[in-house]
């Protein structure tokens, strides 16, 4: 089995880093090969709109992207996570979904999937603001609406975890997340 985690936030070593990092882990506990990819690191440009990856299948920006979703493909499970900036993922996985576009082909009904894998993902995402304030004024909600419906249309299995009070990562404070984030990757 093959798994990748793809980490959106450009704070390495920080809340979504780390439950990366766990999930990955419970993967390998199971057996997986796992791969980390920052987003922060590549290039990435913009979409264009061209929509030359309709007619090829691959997006025709040359860049890093590609690289990327040749390893998708590839993958089993993927994990992927977002710091949540002004109630949305960051401009990195907003980027990186315009550009995952070029992995769908158009259907009646909206974008369709080209390939089979992957089957399962593991999406994190984390605010700063406690609950329940963080849930009672919706903070989180545009990230995990924005990864859902990305994922969604890949039609994969998805599990979510929601780092709440997680400003910076603390060992002490977030060993349930991070226990969490690890079950997940054993049980998904």
């Amino acid at each position: 089995m093959k798994a990748i985690g793809i980490v959106a936030g450009p704070r390495k070593g920080q809340v979504t880093d780390r439950l990366t990092d766990s999930a990955l882990k419970g993967l390998s506990n199971r057996g997986a090969d796992t791969e980390k990819i920052y987003l922060i690191d590549l290039i990435i440009k913009p979409c264009r709109g061209c929509l030359a990856c309709q007619r090829t299948g691959r997006c025709a920006i040359d860049d890093d992207f590609n690289t990327v979703a040749d390893k998708i493909r590839e993958a089993d499970v993927m994990v992927f996570s977002s710091p949540t900036y002004f109630s949305n993922v960051t401009s990195c996985a907003k980027r990186f979904f315009d550009r995952g576009y070029s992995m769908f082909k158009d259907g009646y009904f909206g974008p369709v999937y080209r390939f089979e894998k992957p089957r399962k993902a593991i999406l994190i995402t984390s605010c700063g603001a406690p609950f329940p304030f963080s849930y009672l004024f919706g903070i989180t909600t545009g990230s995990v609406r924005a990864m859902k419906a990305f994922f969604n249309y890949m039609r994969v299995k998805t599990r979510i975890l929601i780092a709440t009070g997680a400003k910076d990562f603390d060992i002490k404070a977030h060993d349930r997340l991070l226990r969490r984030a690890h079950d997940l990757g054993k049980t998904i």
